[in-house]
């Protein structure tokens, strides 16, 4: 990713942080909670349509890439 769409990006996701405040403070909440093993699901509801689901098994090769995401947040 250049550096002006990462720009881009850091403001979008503020004022996506803005509007939907929960979302940032439930991934704090269970981040501690993941662990390899764990099952992470993600369901989509359209207005018109059927949830669509799917879900992953953390895998100890996904760890790193959380621990990433995580460091990411804290700066």
């Amino acid at each position: 990713m250049n550096p002006l769409d990462m720009m881009k990006f850091k403001g979008r996701f503020e004022k996506f942080v803005t509007r939907h405040p929960m979302l940032p403070k439930f991934f704090a909440r269970i981040q501690p909670e993941v662990k390899e093993g764990s099952v992470i699901e993600l369901t989509v509801t359209p207005p018109d349509g059927e949830p669509l689901k799917a879900n992953i098994k953390v895998q100890a090769e996904d760890m790193e890439l959380l621990q990433m995401i995580k460091n990411m947040q804290q700066k």
